[in-house]
Parts: structure tokens; C-alpha cells; sequence
């Protein structure tokens, strides 16, 4: 038989990232040639969607077409949450997919598109149904991560209602997976030889049995010896409450680094998102935090322009900013997303303010992540390395500080090293290795 070529084209976030991951697992058990994105001569292209934002969907549409030119004789199969949100589009004369899947399932693309390139069967295969169709945990596996830390899905879905977001609508309900299923997966990374798990979901705060106890038994199994960092990819601020961190606190192979999904620094703005907690809660709930957690670092998501976001509420996302010393936020210009409410509410911002806004918070955040670098210089941190280029390597500290690493020896990628913080500018701190 023919030995069949694959690639997988990711676009949003780490659960999507984690599903490609499951996708490429079972391309490589079925016996395929794993190529990159944007390959030629590839026999099948997956593109795995994204709808967050209409600027997501108009890059999944470009990578769509952009692989059917380089492909052109190629199985081009779509899935994900822009594909289970609009699957007729996917079809039409301008995108031509032959296999159209939604949110889940995904894996199933790998049996059909063989089938196909078997039989070379040209009827293309949509099966996108009712999300609200989906209650129980799709318990899909990875046997391989393109990354140096291995990301772990642990639940999907959420029911927040937030406004602004359409995620519910192509997720569904909040379902979790069993801790035997998680750790078994922890234990494949770690006999891999990973030294990190990144813990993703849709609304990991709302993981079935409690995130605090999943992550206390995580952190006390004996067999994840290799197992040095486990991340939490996102929570909520309305989670990190006094307990959360108290236990938290005790966890040594917890990463102390914190990604929230903090939104808005106006109480106004978020009760109008519908978040779950305002801004005077948040700031709370993280200042004690970095009271209980040796040099926790605190990463966020932000929109900015919201309908409704006055100068003045934008000054006070800035503030808390600030407060905070948020090392780094993911920006996000507030898109309209049709089926929700805030897409229909009155004060719609124009895109120049967003703009600018979006700069100037980027700009604020610049400058904090400067000063916390140069409080860094000649410490020492365990680093995974990551890629190689030009004459370094990237990695991140357990507090997720961006480190570049000089070094000469290209085949360091994924293992672990002593470092010593040497120099530091605005994007990056600077290291050697500490030579044993």
C-alpha cells in the first residue's frame, strides 16, 4: 500500500492545539508521513478552526484556500469550531472541503479521509450535528505533541453565557474526564520523556470534581517522575479564591504562573460581559495569590472595545494592569459574533479606538514585562529548551519569563538545563548554561 502524507493546520487555542495533536496521533498509528502546514504534495490537509473572532474566521478560510493551491489534489478536511458553527459554508464553490467535521469527532477524519484516498471516492462527508447533542466527555487520546510540553485536555465545553462569546454555542455543556484517563495519558508524556504538562479545557475552573483536587493528585503521583512543571492553560479570577490558593500553594510541581481570563479592569464592562466576578474581586483574588506563591507571574486575557467602553473604563483596565504587573496579556479587539447578545448592544466602538487602545495597552504591558526582567539578572532557573535558532534557544522560566539561551549545540531540544540569567531587554531574558 501506498504510504499516505498528512498535515494539520492549527489556528485559536490550546484545546485545538491538543485535538490536532490526537488528529497527527492517529494519522501517524494509520501509517501516514506527518508533513507541515503549507507543504506541498500533501494527500490530506486538515484545517482545524477557529471562530472566536472574525479575524479567526477569515484566517481559517485563508488557510482553507491557501491549501487546496498548494494541494490541489489533495483531501481537504475542515473541523473545529468554525466549521461546526457554519458546516454549509464549507462546501460552497470558494472553499470545496471534502470532509467537514464540528467540534467533535475530530479524529474521525483520519478512517475517512483513508477511505477515500482508497476508493477515491469525490462525494464530500459533512457530519456536523447538534451540539447539545454531546453531554459526555469525548475521551480522544495523543501519543505525540509537536511541542516541548505536552498538553493534556481535560474537560470542554462551558455554560458561563458571557455575552460576548459564541463558544458555548459551538462547544456545548461543561463535561470533564476522568482522572484515570488523565493521569493514564500523563503517564505516556512522562514515559516520553516530557518534563511539562500544560492542563487545558474550554473552562477548566469548572472541572467536575474540583481543579484543586485534580491537581493535588496529580502533583503527589510518584510514577511522573520525568514530570518536573505542571501549567494551568487558563482560569478564571472567580476561582482563585483563599482556599484555591492555599492549597495551590503547597503544590511543588504546580508552575507558579497564573493565565487569567480577566477581560476588562471596569466593574461596568464585566457585569455587562456577564463575568462571574467584578473588579475589585479579581484584584483580590489575585494580589493573594501573589501573597501565598514565591514570584508568581500573572499572564491575562483582555478585550478591549467592548460596546459600551468609555475612556474611563479603559483607564481602569490599565489600572488593574498595572496594579497587577500583568507580564503579559493576550489582546483581543472586541468582535462582533452573530448569536450573541453583546453583538446586538447599544455603543458599538469604532475600530480606530480599538485600535488604539490595543496599542497603548500593549505598550503599558511592554514596559511592565521590562521591569520584571530586570529584577531577574544573575538568577538561576531549570529550563526546558524549546526551538533552536540562530545561535539560541527559547524557552520559558516556571513563572512562563521568555528566555533566550545561547549555545552552539543544536540537539538540546526538550531536555532540561541549569541556566543562568546573564542580560535582559524588553522581549526576552538572556542566559547561559550553567556547565555541571
Amino acid at each position: 500500500m501506498n504510504k499516505y502524507s498528512a498535515s494539520v493546520c492549527t489556528l485559536g487555542c490550546r484545546v485545538n492545539q491538543y485535538e490536532s495533536d490526537c488528529i497527527i496521533s492517529e494519522f501517524i498509528n494509520a501509517g501516514f508521513e506527518i508533513k507541515d502546514a503549507g507543504d506541498k504534495n500533501c494527500d490530506v490537509c486538515v484545517i482545524n478552526t477557529c471562530t472566536v473572532t472574525a479575524g479567526s474566521d477569515k484566517k481559517s478560510k485563508q488557510f482553507i484556500r491557501r491549501a487546496r493551491k498548494l494541494n490541489p489534489h489533495a483531501i481537504i478536511a475542515v473541523c473545529g469550531c468554525f466549521s461546526q458553527a457554519n458546516p454549509e459554508l464549507f462546501k460552497s464553490e470558494l472553499l470545496q472541503a471534502d470532509i467537514i467535521f464540528g467540534t467533535p469527532e475530530k479524529t474521525r477524519i483520519v478512517k475517512l479521509a483513508l477511505d477515500m484516498l482508497n476508493s477515491r471516492s469525490e462525494a464530500p462527508f459533512i457530519s456536523v450535528s447538534d451540539i447539545a447533542e454531546y453531554k459526555i466527555y469525548e475521551n480522544i487520546n495523543a501519543s505525540f505533541s509537536e511541542k516541548t510540553r505536552a498538553y493534556i485536555k481535560i474537560q470542554d465545553g462551558c455554560e458561563a453565557s458571557c455575552s460576548y462569546c459564541i463558544i458555548p454555542q459551538v462547544r456545548g455543556c461543561e463535561k470533564s474526564r476522568s482522572y484515570d484517563d488523565i493521569y493514564a495519558e500523563a503517564e505516556r508524556f512522562n514515559a516520553m520523556g516530557y518534563h511539562e504538562l500544560v492542563l487545558t479545557g474550554i473552562e477548566i475552573s469548572s472541572y467536575e470534581n474540583g481543579l484543586i483536587n485534580l491537581l493535588e493528585k496529580l502533583n503527589s503521583e510518584p510514577d511522573l517522575d520525568n514530570i518536573k512543571s505542571i501549567r494551568l492553560s487558563s482560569v478564571d479570577p472567580a476561582l482563585i479564591k483563599n482556599d484555591f490558593i492555599d492549597r495551590l500553594a503547597n503544590l511543588d510541581k504546580v508552575a507558579n504562573h497564573l493565565h487569567v481570563s480577566l477581560q476588562s479592569g471596569s466593574s461596568r464592562i464585566l457585569n455587562l460581559m456577564r463575568r462571574r466576578y467584578n473588579a475589585e474581586q479579581a484584584l483580590d483574588n489575585i494580589n493573594y495569590a501573589k501573597s501565598k506563591i514565591d514570584n508568581l507571574n500573572i499572564t491575562a486575557d483582555i478585550i478591549v472595545g467592548f460596546p459600551g467602553e468609555s475612556d474611563e473604563d479603559f483607564e481602569m483596565t490599565l489600572d488593574v494592569i498595572n496594579k497587577l504587573r500583568i507580564y503579559h496579556a493576550h489582546i483581543f479587539k472586541y468582535s462582533k459574533r452573530p448569536g450573541t447578545d453583546a453583538a446586538n448592544y447599544a455603543g458599538q466602538v469604532p475600530e480606530s479606538i480599538k485600535n488604539a487602545r490595543s496599542k497603548r495597552l500593549s505598550e503599558v504591558c511592554g514596559q511592565i514585562k521590562a521591569e520584571l526582567h530586570a529584577e531577574n539578572i544573575s538568577r538561576e532557573f531549570d529550563l526546558i529548551l524549546e526551538d533552536w535558532q540562530s545561535g539560541y534557544y527559547t524557552a520559558k522560566t516556571r513563572n512562563f519569563m521568555d528566555v533566550r539561551i545561547a549555545s552552539s549545540d543544536r540537539d538540546l531540544r526538550g531536555s532540561m538545563r541549569r541556566v543562568k540569567i546573564t542580560g535582559c531587554d524588553k522581549d526576552y531574558l538572556y542566559g547561559e548554561i550553567i556547565k555541571l
